[in-house]
């Protein structure tokens, strides 16, 4: 009987930002959402929310809901990549 991993299924996400000098790259669990990826991404990249900019995540030329999983995002694809885009906001 093979050893179990702790965690079999995790999908290896990585997120792309243009402001920063390399990507992060972390293994979520399917059920994760997207609004958690974003903020371990901004985290990561070192960015704070000063309310003039709003930040989200971009997948397959189209934004993605805050509340959308990992696993839907992937699909039966066991990586995931994704971009950060900004939008400044007047305020």
């Amino acid at each position: 009987m093979a050893p179990q991993h702790e965690h079999p299924h995790q999908i290896r996400t990585t997120v792309d930002f243009a402001l920063a000098t390399k990507p992060y790259v972390h293994e979520y669990a399917p059920e994760t959402t997207a609004a958690t990826v974003l903020s371990d991404a901004l985290t990561a990249f070192g960015t704070v929310q000063d309310g003039t900019t709003r930040y989200f995540l971009f997948h397959s030329g189209h934004e993605v809901p805050p509340d959308q999983t990992v696993r839907q995002l992937a699909g039966h694809a066991e990586a995931l990549h994704l971009g950060l885009r900004t939008q400044t906001t007047n305020g």
